[in-house]
């Protein structure tokens, strides 16, 4: 166990650590408050000051922390995508058996559409202030999908160009997420999953080369 030494108030704790923590608080408060506002009234119905009023501190405290709604939206979406790649992740390392890791990528990512309904219908409505937001997420998710299927091309040969196909599953991927995500009865989470493996890239590159299935 290692000991460090820092300066302390007469209270046994270190100024700039309690500074920083009440920062954290605030702005994870502002978070939360953030997040349910925009699952409630969508971008455009939610200002700042609505967010500040929610999260119980000053206008002013919000813009401390954030330049404008938009940045706040922006920065819950980033922190939900580092959660689905966290879980997705752990899931591969725990769950994955050999040829079953696209499944278990799927069946997370299902997982965290179901809780986060709300989030996605506002990141994707038709027409929302988000639009650039949901470009960024296509594109973010395409150049994981390119270098994942790029090392697949180069283990297994598979007759596809790695971006073309990885725009292709990124735009199916986000579009269909968001159609389900919009009414999620309108396909079971099974019949979601098991469409979306025969619409992957290197299974239908495989089952259109005739030298792969002779």
């Amino acid at each position: 166990m290692s000991v460090s030494f820092h300066a302390t108030t007469a209270a046994g704790r270190t100024p700039a650590n309690g500074n920083t923590a009440r920062r954290e608080a605030t702005r994870r408060r502002l978070l939360d408050a953030g997040t349910a506002l925009f699952a409630e009234l969508g971008l455009h119905g939610v200002t700042s000051a609505r967010i500040a009023q929610q999260a119980g501190v000053a206008t002013g405290t919000f813009y401390l922390h954030f330049s404008d709604k938009h940045a706040l939206f922006a920065e819950i979406v980033s922190l939900a995508l580092e959660e689905l790649a966290s879980r997705q992740e752990h899931a591969v390392r725990t769950r994955a058996t050999a040829g079953s890791e696209l499944r278990v990528r799927l069946e997370e990512l299902v997982r965290f559409t179901e809780e986060k309904c709300d989030l996605i219908r506002v990141v994707f409505a038709r027409g929302a202030e988000s639009g650039p937001l949901a470009q960024q997420i296509h594109d973010r998710v395409a150049a994981d999908l390119e270098t994942r299927l790029a090392h697949r091309v180069a283990s297994e040969g598979l007759p596809i160009h790695p971006g073309v196909a990885a725009q292709a599953r990124a735009a199916t991927l986000t579009r269909v997420i968001a159609w389900w995500a919009e009414d999620p009865s309108r396909a079971s989470r099974e019949d979601l999953i098991e469409t979306l493996l025969l619409l992957e890239p290197g299974r239908q590159a495989a089952s259109s080369d005739p030298q792969r299935q002779a």
